[in-house]
């Protein structure tokens, strides 16, 4: 599923121009290979924000997970759902050469999976590249884009929101040389079970949002 223009503008400009000054990023982002060498299949600046657990409340008077506390929660609330067993929340910014191989983002026995994407750029050109990719099957390294298993493709946007189960292979296109120094960032969202919920059920005695 695909929503374009999923924030507002001013926040959405925010949040770029927020991230873009934040010294929490890392070259740590990465897929395994299993390899001996030891070296990962792909490599990308990121940055984590929640992990695992989800506790975001010891979290909330730290000013870089405010925004990331409300967009977790927005989208639970607008799709319906609450974390069962949540996954991870964090960046990704790939420059050129910093092709996303195939991979897939829980196990193929998780059948109440999520994962979401947001792309916080400001601007884009469709001549920068940066396409995330979906496949047939899983292939090691970017064999899948040479190897014709590619089954659907969604373009990068500004501010646009991907949906989708994480069970599909998948991987994110590096900028083209064309995009010369700018960066392709997003904002990944993902767990391996979700239930669903009633809107009740997000509001405590008190009528107010229950954060749990």
């Amino acid at each position: 599923y695909v929503l374009d223009n999923y924030l507002a503008t001013e926040l959405h400009h925010h949040f770029d121009d927020y991230i873009v000054r934040e010294n929490i990023w890392s070259k740590t982002n990465q897929v395994s290979s299993g390899s001996p060498t030891g070296l990962p299949h792909h490599s990308f600046w990121g940055a984590t924000y929640f992990r695992d657990g989800m506790t975001l409340e010891k979290d909330m008077d730290k000013l870089h997970t405010m925004f990331p506390y409300y967009l977790n929660r927005r989208l639970q609330t607008e799709f319906g759902f609450k974390w069962v067993r949540f996954q991870y929340m964090g960046l990704n910014s790939q420059t050129q050469g910093l092709h996303g191989t195939c991979h897939q983002d829980c196990p193929p026995e998780d059948e109440w999976n999520i994962s979401f994407l947001y792309y916080t750029n400001k601007f884009w050109e469709d001549a920068w590249g940066g396409d995330l990719r979906f496949y047939s099957t899983t292939e090691h390294g970017i064999h899948a884009r040479d190897n014709n298993k590619e089954i659907a493709s969604v373009k990068f946007k500004p501010n646009r929101l991907i949906m989708f189960d994480g069970r599909i292979p998948h991987g994110a296109d590096a900028p083209t040389t064309k995009a010369r120094y700018v960066d392709r960032k997003s904002v990944v969202v993902r767990g391996d079970e979700v239930r669903l919920v009633d809107k009740e059920e997000f509001y405590d005695a008190n009528d107010r949002l229950s954060y749990i």
